[in-house]
């Protein structure tokens, strides 16, 4: 794993301190005001009314306050079971607060991202995403803020978040304003209550596995399913198929994923350009599990390069055509302009790169990843690496086609578009979103229209190189003449 530099570790350091130092102040000014300053607090007579503790919980996310703080306070005003039901009701609603932003960025990134890479795992979230939310809210191991935002982003749905959620709940709730009500019960009928109450809210998620169960499609299944594809499936896809045969008499298409992709992206490209008439070769870019790409772009741009050379050499290409999707049209460009790459290949087509950057690298930089993950400082605007590849010297006979969207969430519009001196082609397709130019038989389409224009020319190249005794060609006029008259006799 490529590392970062001392600069950026120092950078998402001080982020990741002040996130956390701001996450602090507002829980501990939530506890302050609601509190009087100490937990201690919170299970005294506080004097809240119904309506009062419903908007206090219902702003516990804002705070990044635990659960165990309203439910505290409700136990100390109404007693176990009010406190339990209002406060499980408020915390199922509150967790809309951090579902809505999740879903909104997941709509145009992780769930075309699933249904391209993981769609046993889509269609596991799909069907099963309610005993998901259950769980994760029953066993209290889970933040719950942070799976509300998850939940959001993988387009689970809204209703059975709420409902799940607070059925899920219920058994931590208890045990929280059990402990805070003036009548405290003993330890240990309190825990005798608390696994009543679990099996009381689990029923209906065992009811729903009992039905589902019948039918074929439980978690269980389900969940073998994903295993298989993210442990199996995935990484046999991203090696190069051996009994794959490849011929010189056409240069090969290299298609290059983007970033935390896997070669399994590639299937439906792949056999569309293979129905078309072009043999198509794929590496797997290595990342996260071996299969997720997330290496640095220039180290990437040295592995297809070696990768490439040994193709070259083992099966006598004269020449390639690279077709890269977001992050691998960096890497190409990387390669052909950087490390002469320009010589194997002089047509290269780039759809949805992000060649003036992503300010979605910024969500990695406010996490721990931008420790991990070098490619997301490559790629954010006004990077080093942007600038030096867009300072890259110019090549005669390089032809870059740019195929670009106004859809396009990751590199909306001109981002697209790769601003060089080289003869760049511009190929709008504003129709398609940026996960769609992967799988869409039109994208299919204009990339082989392309290189059926890049074959033309090879041919004519190649027929003009020809040795000039191969071909037939008069000496002078008259003879000229003389042959044509002694072909027709």
């Amino acid at each position: 794993m490529p590392k970062i530099t001392g600069r950026q570790f120092k950078t998402v350091l001080v982020i990741e301190v002040i996130v956390i130092t701001l996450m602090i102040v507002l829980g501990t000014s939530f506890i302050s005001i609601t509190c009087d300053g100490s937990m201690r607090g919170c299970m005294g007579d506080q004097n809240y009314s119904p309506h009062r503790f419903l908007i206090l919980a219902l702003l516990r996310p804002f705070f990044f306050t635990p659960i165990m703080v309203p439910a505290m306070i409700g136990g100390s005003n109404f007693g176990p079971l009010l406190a339990t039901l209002l406060t499980a009701a408020a915390t199922a609603l509150s967790a809309l607060v951090f579902y809505l932003p999740g879903y909104y960025l997941g709509k145009k990134l992780v769930r075309p991202w699933l249904m391209t890479n993981l769609p046993s795992t889509w269609s596991l979230i799909r069907s099963q995403d309610f005993k998901l939310i259950f769980i994760t809210r029953w066993v209290p191991l889970f933040p719950f803020d942070l799976m509300s935002f998850l939940f959001g982003a993988a387009n689970f749905h809204a209703s059975r978040l709420v409902m799940f959620s607070f059925l899920g709940i219920i058994p931590e709730v208890w045990l929280f304003s059990n402990l805070a009500s003036p009548s405290n019960q003993a330890i240990g009928n309190g825990f005798l209550q608390i696994l009543a109450f679990s099996l009381i809210t689990s029923l209906p998620l065992l009811g729903y596995e009992y039905v589902y169960r019948r039918r074929g499609t439980s978690l269980w299944h389900q969940l073998k399913r994903v295993y298989y594809e993210v442990f199996y499936e995935v990484q046999v896809n991203n090696e190069i198929k051996k009994k794959q045969v490849f011929t010189n008499q056409k240069p090969p298409v290299i298609i290059l994923y983007g970033f935390f992709s896997s070669r399994r992206t590639l299937g439906v490209m792949e056999r569309l350009m293979n129905v078309r008439g072009y043999q198509v070769m794929t590496f797997n870019l290595g990342g996260v599990l071996g299969t997720f790409f997330t290496r640095g772009i220039e180290e990437t741009a040295d592995f297809i390069d070696r990768k490439i050379r040994r193709q070259i050499q083992r099966h006598g290409f004269n020449k390639i055509y690279i077709v890269s999707h977001s992050k691998g049209g960096l890497v190409a460009l990387w390669w052909i302009l950087r490390m002469g790459g320009h010589k194997y290949c002089d047509h290269v087509i780039t759809m949805g790169t992000p060649f003036k950057g992503s300010r979605l690298t910024y969500l990695a930089l406010f996490t721990p990843l931008g420790f991990f993950w070098k490619d997301v400082w490559q790629m954010r605007p006004g990077s080093r690496f942007l600038r030096e590849l867009h300072e890259s010297p110019p090549q005669d006979k390089l032809t870059i086609y740019n195929i670009y969207s106004d859809r396009d969430g990751v590199a909306t519009g001109t981002a697209g578009v790769f601003h060089h001196p080289s003869n760049v082609k511009l190929i709008p397709m504003h129709r398609y979103a940026h996960f769609e130019f992967l799988f869409k038989r039109a994208v299919a389409d204009q990339l082989v229209a392309i290189l059926n224009q890049a074959e033309k020319q090879r041919l004519e190249q190649e027929s003009l190189q020809q040795p000039m005794q191969d071909r037939r060609r008069p000496r002078n006029g008259n003879l000229n003449e003389d042959d044509g008259n002694q072909g027709l006799a």
